[in-house]
């Protein structure tokens, strides 16, 4: 994977792990979008500014606080700041920060039920994981490399290596049907590159979806899906266009509109560090982080420097103007509130809940600002029934409308 090269503010940053979050954050937000599809459907256009910024629990109709109970005294490492979700029947976890990337599945209220592992690189093995899919009592792991593996559940046996195409890097991977599946893959070079893709397995063609990134999109591919029915949504970072995939077509969705503080197109002619300097670290300018995912008919986007925090680090992730964007597209209602989690932390939605996972920083941080309001007892509750402190607490919640 490229890298840009880091401009001068960014260098005297210490903390690698602050580093490596605003090179990925870089590469999210160094793209837009240039379709030339046919718009069939009725997009409605959202204003995000701060007009619309609440508290939590202003925007809540029900929360709930899963802690994850692994064994006492096991040696399962459950506390990563990189990992993924899946909610099916059960809740599986994997956490993408040690070297055994196993796989952990809990029942709905946070009881441990078992672990599988199988990285490596034999025929049946994963040498890395990049997502998580259960469909039909089977999962798939994305290993990031053009390669899907299929385990049958719940004993984990190996089904199949599904060999996706000859793609550089396929960070995302979502299901349609046991024969053709949906990806972004990571482009090459700085030019404009079509980064969506219609796998079909029976075939073994693929076709490429007509959305277009710009210059440096290919430093880290930006691009996210989020299932909605038989369709699929598609974002990226700083597009202002929400786009919906359905029956092999690709139509807009909705489109997002930040006010004065929108990036004038000219600003993406700077050059990295120029961009970075300007775009991101004055706060002067509000943008689509490219998350994505839907529940119900709610949409959950996650928006930057909506309103600027006047005690920003750039040091310091936990500081940066991340806000999370819901909004029900048939009512046209929208609401904004400060975001807990960063941008590395994804979304998992599900029958009308969002579901996010909080680390120890996560939860101590909004104890510390009263994030929950009167819901922090809850918290409390959950924490305490911790095995270890370090362990996550996933986040659970409706929006109310």
């Amino acid at each position: 994977m490229k890298i840009l090269p880091k401009p001068g503010p960014i260098k005297k940053i210490q903390n690698n792990k602050v580093s490596l979050s605003i090179i990925f954050l870089l590469g999210w937000v160094l793209v837009q979008c240039q379709p030339k599809e046919k718009n069939i459907l009725h997009a409605s256009s959202f204003l995000l500014d701060e007009t619309s910024i609440l508290g939590f629990e202003d925007c809540v109709s029900d929360v709930e606080f899963i802690p994850l109970l692994a064994p006492k005294d096991s040696l399962i490492n459950l506390s990563c700041g990189i990992h993924e979700l899946v909610i099916n029947d059960r809740l599986y976890y994997a956490s993408r920060c040690h070297n055994d990337l196993s796989i952990h599945a809990f029942d709905l209220a946070g009881n441990y039920i078992r672990s599988w592992n199988r990285k490596g690189d034999g025929p049946e093995e994963y040498p890395s994981l990049h997502g998580l899919m259960v469909e039909n009592n089977e999962m798939y792991v994305n290993t990031g490399k053009g390669t899907i593996v299929k385990y049958g559940l719940p004993a984990f046996e190996f089904k199949e290596q599904i060999v996706l195409g000859d793609f550089n890097f396929v960070p995302t991977v979502s299901f349609i049907s046991p024969n053709k599946f949906l990806i972004s893959s990571e482009s090459s070079g700085n030019e404009r590159n079509e980064i969506f893709h219609e796998i079909h397995l029976e075939s073994k063609t693929s076709k490429t979806l007509p959305v277009s990134s710009l210059p440096y999109s290919g430093e880290l591919n930006p691009g996210l899906l989020a299932r909605m029915g038989n369709s699929h949504l598609l974002n990226f970072g700083l597009s202002d266009t929400i786009y919906l995939y359905h029956e092999d077509t690709v139509f807009i969705y909705t489109t997002l509109n930040f006010g004065d503080k929108s990036i004038d197109p000219i600003d993406f002619e700077l050059d990295g560090g120029a961009f970075i300097e300007k775009v991101l670290l004055s706060q002067n300018y509000a943008f689509n982080t490219g998350h994505i995912s839907i529940s119900d008919g709610t949409l959950k986007l996650m928006a930057y420097g909506i309103r600027k925090n006047p005690h920003f680090n750039m040091d310091d992730l936990s500081t940066f103007p991340f806000y999370d964007v819901f909004i029900q597209r048939d009512t046209e209602k929208v609401k904004l509130t400060e975001a807990l989690m960063n941008v590395r932390n994804k979304t998992y939605a599900k029958d009308g809940y969002f579901y996010q996972l909080m680390r120890q920083e996560d939860w101590q941080r909004a104890l510390d600002i009263s994030y929950f309001g009167r819901h922090e007892k809850q918290l409390l509750q959950s924490i305490q029934r911790l095995s270890d402190e370090e362990d996550p607490i996933i986040l659970k919640y409706k929006i109310a409308f």
